[in-house]
């Protein structure tokens, strides 16, 4: 069975998520600030992603854990971040819970560094950013999207150059101060999951964090996708590539976003999630011939969202391809699928669903913390079918698919060894209506 959510809020304003699972010896932990490259002003450039390196490294060096492991006990540790969040994970065994609890402790007082440390993760991080200037497809989502969508000026795009032009300016003051000035209780999100006991546990968090200054929230962000006239394009050259991978963009609004969710997830399943029925692989792959592995890739939030659709594709298969991937979004509007192929795609999610209830593991459940905090209903899968996907109709299908696959709403990037494509795409895309 699934397991419940338990939500709690400490006088701080430290956010709580306490999911217990019986019968398992470890625990998944994560401490997730909503903190991230939107917090950055072109000053401190880069500096969400530094602390993250280093305030990990500090973690696995100078705390708890690093006395764990030298013990002799199995401790993991991990930590990412992105526009909108920061986290670190630390997992382990569950009577380890209070030196995990500790380790995460001094994240909220962090006031100095190691200058050796400094310099080998800056390091680290720069040559990240190398490595996404050198890999088109990562620059794609880094810098090119973001720009088409948003406009070249805009906070959520990212330039990786500019930054690591920033990032060798700064030293540890520049750090500590970011940390300090947005790792605050108040912005955070604790996660606990795995064999606990609620009321010891929630004993255990109170009193190491109860102590702990509220800080200062983060300021509110106001981020909206600009109008658009006409659809937009943009080519990568990449002279090691011999295929045109493309991604075709659409953004969709949040509004009524548990039941845009599930219609996402069931356009998934039927453009490219039930292997040879899907459309994407009978019109595209076992008709045309011309593509291996179409897939649909979704990114949501509680500003916007973006249904992108990837694949790759020859030169000289690129037109007759791309002419049909328009003409299937056009008959996604209209009556052209359909109901068998809809109620297999519900039925193949509700089948998941079923297959996976017993093999959740407590690492599964880490991503809960982004619902807290996007603000969005916790649901265990099986809860969010039976409110939304369930109920879903081919009509609210259609009806999304008028209002998304629109020319106005069309962000078209590619990369290839050489653009030859824009005159031919734009026609097409046209064709969107």
């Amino acid at each position: 069975m699934f397991p419940k959510f338990h939500t709690y809020t400490l006088t701080n304003g430290l956010t709580i998520l306490l999911i217990p699972i019986k019968d398992i010896k470890t625990v998944a932990t994560s401490l997730t600030f909503d903190i991230g490259y939107l917090e950055e002003t072109k000053e401190n450039d880069g500096l969400a992603h530094l602390a993250e390196h280093i305030l990990s490294r500090f973690i696995t060096n100078h705390t708890t854990v690093k006395k764990l492991k030298s013990s002799g006990h199995f401790v993991y540790t991990n930590a990412h971040t992105n526009h909108f969040k920061t986290e670190y994970h630390i997992h382990s065994s569950t009577k380890f819970l209070p030196n995990i609890l500790d380790a995460y402790l001094p994240l909220f007082d962090f006031n100095h560094t190691d200058k050796h440390i400094f310099k080998k993760e800056l390091g680290a991080v720069i040559v990240e950013l190398k490595q996404i200037i050198s890999n088109k497809d990562k620059y794609i989502f880094y810098k090119n999207m973001p720009e088409l969508i948003f406009g070249s000026n805009h906070i959520l795009v990212n330039d990786p150059i500019p930054e690591i032009k920033n990032l060798v300016k700064k030293g540890e003051c520049d750090l500590v101060s970011f940390v300090r000035q947005f790792y605050n209780p108040s912005n955070a999100v604790l996660t606990i999951v795995g064999n606990i006991d609620l009321t010891k546990t929630l004993k255990l968090i109170k009193t190491r964090f109860n102590p702990i200054n509220k800080g200062q929230l983060r300021p509110s962000r106001l981020l909206k996708v600009p109008k658009s006239k006409t659809p937009h394009y943009n080519f990568e050259v990449s002279k090691t590539s011999k295929l045109n991978n493309l991604y075709l963009t659409f953004t969709c609004n949040t509004i009524n976003q548990g039941k845009n969710v599930a219609i996402i997830h069931v356009l998934k399943k039927i453009l490219f999630e039930l292997n040879d029925s899907s459309i994407l692989f009978a019109r595209l792959r076992s008709k045309l011939g011309v593509i291996y592995s179409p897939k649909i890739m979704k990114f949501i939030n509680e500003h916007y969202g973006l249904f992108i659709i990837n694949y790759n594709i020859e030169s000289k298969n690129y037109d007759k391809g791309f002419s049909e991937l328009i003409t299937i979004l056009n008959e996604l509007k209209d009556d052209k699928v359909d109901h068998n192929l809809f109620n297999l795609a519900k039925d193949k999610i509700l089948f998941e669903i079923s297959q996976h209830k017993y093999n959740y593991t407590p690492q599964d459940y880490l991503k809960y913390s982004d619902y807290i905090l996007q603000e969005r209903e916790l649901f265990t899968p099986l809860e969010f079918y039976n409110k939304y996907t369930k109920h879903l109709t081919l009509n609210d299908i259609r009806k999304w698919c008028r209002s998304v696959f629109t020319k106005n709403n069309s962000y078209l990037c590619i990369v290839g060894d050489k653009d030859v494509f824009k005159d031919s795409s734009m026609k097409e895309l046209k064709k969107l209506g």
